[in-house]
């Protein structure tokens, strides 16, 4: 049974957490408990209670309510709606490891000791929840996709979505005029503030997983609104007409250009979140392809960002150590994973995520590992399938290349919560391409 009381407790890496007074802690063993990622098709799963708030954030009432629309919702300082995530392991099931291949077991941060012993069962510490070399409890990610609230890019409900191109909404009306090109998706999160950074793919990834246990585990609607055996995933703006290729009741307002929607405006909000309740992370499927950070190549290799990097530092240039793109920032932040990984082969297709076959590595440590994290899928793991939404995975090697994640507006089927594209570079720009912002605990 929980308890209503305050006090503090280690967490499995071993760091002191003091919890807000009045938050459920104990016993708990769901949604509700503080740095809980809640129970796969149950209410509340997929988001969590934070331990402690950095400061300038709230919680929203109903943030401790699993039943509630805004549970694990927090509000910065700027009026950005973010939301919680908590730190998680994962087993990702082979058919030989004591899960069916493709199905996935998540399990809260607090379920084992540590890292090792997690590892030693089978599991693993998502690749998400590593930052400057060490573990996060969790994330806020930004509910909405980014607008511009008064210069600063903001997670707005029923905003117009910021874009890399000077027709649309464009990143330069920000303060401080980024440029109107991909790179810049990392300034303009700097405009909310200096613990604020362009999204990660190995984040996008996380709530993709999440997704994907969630429909395994929902028999009906209830607490999974896009829940259909025929088309179980989250579903959004993305037939190039306001609507979703998979849902014909899903309708978005117009942002006034073609057919980009307003931010969470569609009329079943839970039908395009995460976890299909109000309370998620929405419109991850198509309206706008989103920046993400974490993937990169110079035209001969690929490369994964290293766990020892703090996301929060990173530049948007192609020069400094920081940068993002070019030699130098290569070589001190990336791992080499050579000019073809698994189902990455530059060979310049549109593939599609999923198959029969086991389509993420199981492994819990190492580069396969960190693969897996950024939603990589293996050599056999494409072709398609409801379980990954038949999504697209563009596969390219451009030097500077810079990934972008979920769709937009006119990529139908192919739009969606694992949806990589790795075809543009920092340079390019771009109606269709946005990003929301993420801060670590």
């Amino acid at each position: 049974m929980s308890e209503l009381v305050t006090r503090s407790i280690n967490t499995p890496d071993g760091l002191p957490v003091s919890f807000p007074s009045g938050i459920r802690i104990g016993t708990g063993t769901g949604a509700g408990t503080v740095n809980h990622i809640g129970i796969a098709g149950g209410p509340g799963f997929g988001v969590g209670i934070a331990p402690e708030l950095p400061a300038g954030f709230a919680a929203l009432p109903g943030a401790y309510d699993p039943l509630s629309a805004t549970y694990g919702n927090y509000q910065f300082s700027d009026g950005s709606v973010m939301v919680y995530i908590p730190a998680f392991f994962y087993k990702y099931g082979t058919g030989s490891n004591g899960l069916l291949a493709n199905q996935v077991d998540i399990k809260p941060y607090s379920q084992y000791v540590d890292v090792a012993t997690a590892n030693a069962a089978g599991y693993a510490l998502h690749r998400a929840f590593y930052n400057g070399g060490a573990i996060r409890q969790g994330v806020f990610v930004d509910k909405y996709q980014c607008s511009n609230n008064a210069g600063v890019a903001s997670s707005l409900r029923s905003g117009n979505p910021l874009s890399s191109d000077a027709a649309h909404n464009p990143f330069s009306g920000l303060t401080g005029a980024p440029a109107n090109i991909y790179g810049s998706a990392i300034a303009a999160a700097k405009t909310r503030g200096s613990r604020f950074f362009c999204n990660t793919r190995f984040i996008h990834a996380a709530l993709a997983l999440l997704a994907n246990a969630h429909a395994a585990a929902s028999t009906n609607a209830t607490y999974c609104a896009w829940y259909n055996p025929a088309a179980n995933f989250p579903k959004g703006n993305n037939n190039n007409a306001l609507g979703d290729s998979n849902d014909a009741t899903i309708s978005y307002l117009s942002d006034g250009y073609l057919n980009a929607g307003k931010t969470g405006s569609a009329n079943f909000p839970a039908k395009v979140s995460h976890n299909g309740q109000n309370c998620g992370v929405m419109d991850l499927n198509g309206n706008m392809w989103e920046v993400n950070l974490g993937i990169t190549s110079n035209g001969t290799n690929f490369y994964l960002l290293k766990t020892s990097v703090d996301v929060t530092t990173i530049t948007g240039g192609t020069t400094l150590a920081t940068d993002a793109w070019g030699a130098t920032g290569i070589a001190a932040m990336y791992d080499n994973i050579g000019a073809t990984y698994e189902s990455l082969g530059a060979s310049s297709a549109v593939k599609t995520y999923g198959a029969a076959a086991q389509a993420l590595s199981a492994a819990t440590t190492a580069i396969s590992w960190a693969a897996a994290g950024a939603g990589i899928p293996l050599t056999a793991g494409v072709g398609g399938s409801n379980q990954f939404g038949n999504d697209g995975l563009w596969d390219y090697r451009p030097n500077e290349l810079c990934a972008v994640s979920g769709g937009d507006w006119n990529d139908g089927s192919y739009a969606g919560v694992w949806a990589l594209n790795l075809n543009a570079v920092r340079g390019s720009s771009y109606d269709h391409v946005g990003f929301r912002a993420a801060s670590f605990l």
